[in-house]
């Protein structure tokens, strides 16, 4: 009896997780192809339904990388743009909605960067991943790592600030 009446006074409600959601709302980014870069080919993509539809013919390189809000994939280099603005939010969920075939696997990619240039990459490999900023970060990279070949559709792109 004892037991019950403990844990039911400091039990979190039942929906915590979605009172947290009710009170943060989603950014969604838009998945216009004019967005994304690639090389081309082998990759290929075109914007169907507020998806990014994305088709990777046989190659021979070993690694491809498809890049959001950036038109280069020199990784090395500040990019002019950021995926997130760093004034606004330094510390974020981030969910990213993939459907792939079995002969592609798509790995996205947060790079950070400082003054100097890339300081570090973190993978996304889970919906709603923590990602926190260092102090010294000025601009962030959204980057997909492609292996293999085949066809991908990248559904969705959400961010949910934490303050």
């Amino acid at each position: 009896m004892f037991e019950r009446e403990f844990i039911n006074d400091i039990k979190p409600p039942k929906n915590y997780y979605l009172m947290f959601k009710r009170a943060k709302s989603d950014i969604d980014y838009e998945l216009k192809s004019d967005y994304f870069y690639g090389i081309q080919p082998p990759i290929s993509f075109e914007t169907v339904h507020n998806q990014l539809n994305v088709t990777v013919k046989k190659h021979t390189i070993k690694t491809l990388y498809l890049t959001y809000l950036t038109k280069d994939t020199k990784f090395g280099s500040v990019p002019n743009k950021s995926f997130v603005n760093l004034e606004e939010s330094r510390k974020f969920y981030i969910n990213i909605d993939i459907t792939t075939n079995k002969n592609v696997d798509v790995i996205p990619f947060i790079i950070q960067y400082d003054t100097f240039g890339k300081k570090n990459m973190k993978r996304v490999t889970k919906q709603m991943e923590y990602f926190e900023a260092d102090n010294d970060v000025i601009k962030v990279r959204l980057v997909f790592k492609i292996k293999g070949h085949g066809k991908f559709i990248i559904k969705s792109i959400k961010r949910r600030d934490v303050n």
